[in-house]
């Protein structure tokens, strides 16, 4: 099972059917009779190899498919927008580190995966003087959405909440959300909270800055270096650390730092922008005041959480928590691969050509906690002391060799 045989059921399904067709009918049609045939280790590796596609993967698949007479332009489209919502939640189920094993039966993962296929807003639909434009994609909370405003130069993204519930959990998380929009304005690396709804009607919704670029994880599994928009690697992670460093100073932690929370601005170098801030992964604390924590702030995503997260008595530090995500950020970056640092991962960064200085500082995100560094303000200063200069400001003389790294980490060892 794959993208090429959903794509193949549509086509039979297109050619004994006289009339027009439901796609969305189609797709879940055949995803759940699949479902009940097969065993529950094939289903799950058919979710953790959907799970590794992007949304360039699916837009391939689409436009390549030799559709049957009867599949028109528009069918294309929602065909494109829902296996990309497949494709989504299947990485939210794998990659992300959903507990797999817990779905004792096949058919029920897959039914988790169809609830999410179709959004229930409609491009067109208007919020206040904002029209929603296209469907980017679900979330646990809900739905995302591009809006434009004819009074706006800039489109605005706006995340609905359509779960049950939401409404009171939005009302119950208000204190955080209005916390990150007034102390964190100013970050250029810090998405921008423009408006925040919790009694708007028929979904509450938070109204957002729109990021261009997509997110770090779609750079991440996008494999076509031409599809792949070029960027200083080093930059970029300072970017990411100095909006995580930007909280930490204001006692905000974002409890869920991953690389799908990492959204790219902008162009011809992308400036990455930390997201979903309070949602809930966040614990605010007021000089003074006793902090504010997240009914389910240890929800999380298991593949960034430190080893000490799996002791439900040991003590957690909210700030080393992000620490030890932005480690494994960092080492994703490096390698290009969604997945846990390995034992090894220090020899694997080292023989991919990574330098002494960078690879101390993955280890210490990464070490136990009382190595770690304390918070990303830590981190952010040490990526300044003694930084490489930036490109232009100096280059090595031909024929010699660049010994920068070796003289710092010889600095660093005789100098304590």
């Amino acid at each position: 099972m794959d993208l090429s045989s959903i794509l193949q059921a549509i086509a039979a399904a297109v050619s004994v059917v006289k009339g027009s067709v439901s796609v969305a009918g189609v797709v879940t049609k055949h995803l759940r009779d699949w479902a009940r045939t097969q065993r529950t280790a094939k289903v799950l590796a058919f979710v953790r190899q959907l799970g590794l596609l992007n949304d360039a993967d699916v837009r391939a698949a689409v436009k390549n498919w030799d559709a049957p007479k009867g599949i028109t332009d528009e069918d294309r489209r929602e065909l494109a927008a829902l296996l990309t919502n497949l494709v989504r939640g299947a990485r939210f189920h794998s990659t992300q580190g959903t507990p797999l094993s817990s779905y004792l039966r096949c058919e029920r993962l897959i039914e988790q995966l169809l609830q999410n296929l179709q959004p229930k807003r409609r491009a067109g639909e208007r919020v206040g003087s904002w029209e929603l434009k296209s469907f980017l994609g679900m979330g646990a909370f809900g739905e995302v959405w591009r809006a434009e405003n004819p009074l706006f130069p800039d489109p605005r993204v706006f995340k609905f909440f359509t779960l049950e519930g939401a409404r009171d959990w939005l009302r119950r998380e208000a204190e955080v959300l209005f916390a990150v929009r007034r102390k964190l304005a100013d970050c250029p690396n810090v998405i921008e909270y423009a408006d925040v709804e919790i009694d708007a009607q028929p979904h509450p919704y938070l109204a957002l800055e729109y990021a261009d670029g997509g997110s770090l994880e779609d750079w991440i599994l996008n494999t076509a270096a031409d599809e792949r928009p070029p960027f200083d690697l080093a930059e970029l992670v300072r970017g990411v650390v100095r909006g995580v460093a930007a909280a930490h100073r204001h006692g905000i932690y974002h409890r869920d730092l991953k690389p799908a929370n990492v959204l790219l601005s902008g162009s011809p170098e992308p400036v990455p922008k930390v997201a979903d801030f309070g949602l809930s992964r966040v614990d605010t604390r007021a000089d003074g005041q006793s902090s504010v924590v997240s009914a389910a702030v240890l929800v999380g995503t298991r593949m960034y959480h430190p080893p000490e997260a799996s002791d439900p008595i040991a003590h957690r530090d909210p700030a080393q928590d992000d620490v030890f995500a932005l480690g494994v950020i960092w080492y994703q970056v490096l390698t290009g691969n969604i997945e846990r640092p390995p034992y090894d991962f220090v020899d694997r960064l080292t023989t991919a050509g990574v330098d002494s200085r960078t690879v101390r500082m993955v280890s210490r995100c990464l070490a136990h906690p009382d190595r770690r560094y304390p918070s990303a303000c830590e981190l952010y200063d040490d990526l300044d002391v003694d930084a490489p200069p930036g490109p232009g400001e100096w280059s090595v003389p031909k024929g010699c060799f660049d010994v920068a790294g070796v003289a710092r980490e010889y600095l660093e060892r005789t100098m304590g």
